[in-house]
């Protein structure tokens, strides 16, 4: 393939060497072209940016980040990062991926780390997540489409839910902290792709966790809080879960215009649809809690 032969030559003139060579493709992005590469006696990671990915990523804010994380010693290390285009090369972390796993059976070590990082002196930029959904909705009419009246009603319903949740103390988070972003590696966990990192509030972490299903979400936030949640507590996860989804519809919707449905082998118009149920089935839960 065109993009594996460039990727080879990339490593091989980043890393000053001959011996580059593809292992695989790492699945599951719905974003970015991600392989890893044996050079040199190691294995590295090199990411190319899916069409239009610059819309959705500040990739001065993303190595920002990185370099505030590492600190932390949760991240893999970053060899390269080139912010023009957002291509980087960084170590491979030998592992299992969480979301190949028994997902619960981590939680312990998962809401511990999540802990250590909302607990932490880290200073992100602000997360404005209501900012990102208009952008994404803005994306999405630019290019001729039409929210339908039932999203809209469903958007207005969050919107009235912001006050409830504008005075909780934000702290820095991941907020893309979903399994497919978590790697096993013995009794460490590493937490990879901090582009989106920024602060807010802790729960939008643990609503990340959604994305491998709702319930594995709903078991983390128990984890997390050590005790069985409130109704209030259980509300406001349901609202972050609720738009989150929203924001998935949006970013779904805009791939499928674009044409990346047939480039990443992915029907972005069905998941868009199954976000919107998603969002549809948290609020009207909410409702009843």
């Amino acid at each position: 393939m065109e993009i594996e032969a460039y990727i080879v030559k990339r490593v091989n003139l980043l890393m000053n060497a001959t011996d580059a060579k593809i292992v695989k493709r790492l699945e599951g992005g719905m974003s970015n072209y991600t392989y890893v590469v044996e050079c040199l006696g190691k294995k590295y990671t090199y990411r190319v940016p899916g069409k239009f990915a610059e819309r959705f990523v500040d990739r001065n804010e993303e190595w920002d980040n990185i370099q505030k994380v590492d600190k932390l010693g949760v991240n893999n290390i970053t060899e390269y990062v080139e912010l023009r285009t957002g291509e980087k090369l960084a170590l491979y972390v030998e592992g299992t991926i969480m979301s190949n796993t028994d997902i619960v059976s981590y939680n312990e070590m998962s809401a511990k780390a999540l802990k250590e990082l909302h607990n932490s002196d880290l200073q992100f930029n602000e997360y404005n997540a209501f900012n990102r959904l208009d952008t994404y909705e803005k994306y999405c009419t630019d290019l001729g489409f039409t929210h339908p009246q039932e999203y809209i009603d469903l958007r207005n319903r969050l919107d009235a839910m912001r006050d409830t949740y504008k005075d909780i103390k934000h702290v820095p988070c991941h907020c893309d902290y979903q399994p497919t972003n978590l790697v096993i590696d013995g009794e460490k966990l590493y937490i990879l792709d901090w582009e989106f990192a920024g602060m807010n509030d802790p729960y939008y972490d643990i609503a990340c966790y959604g994305n491998a299903g709702f319930d594995k979400a709903l078991s983390l936030l128990e984890a997390y809080l050590g005790h069985k949640p409130t109704s209030e507590e259980l509300k406001r996860l349901h609202f972050h879960r609720a738009f989150q989804c929203l924001q998935w519809y949006n970013v779904a919707m805009f791939k499928e215009m674009i044409g990346l449905s047939k480039d990443l082998n992915m029907d972005f118009t069905a998941v868009a649809q199954m976000f919107y149920g998603f969002a549809k089935d948290l609020i009207e839960a909410y409702d009843t809690l």
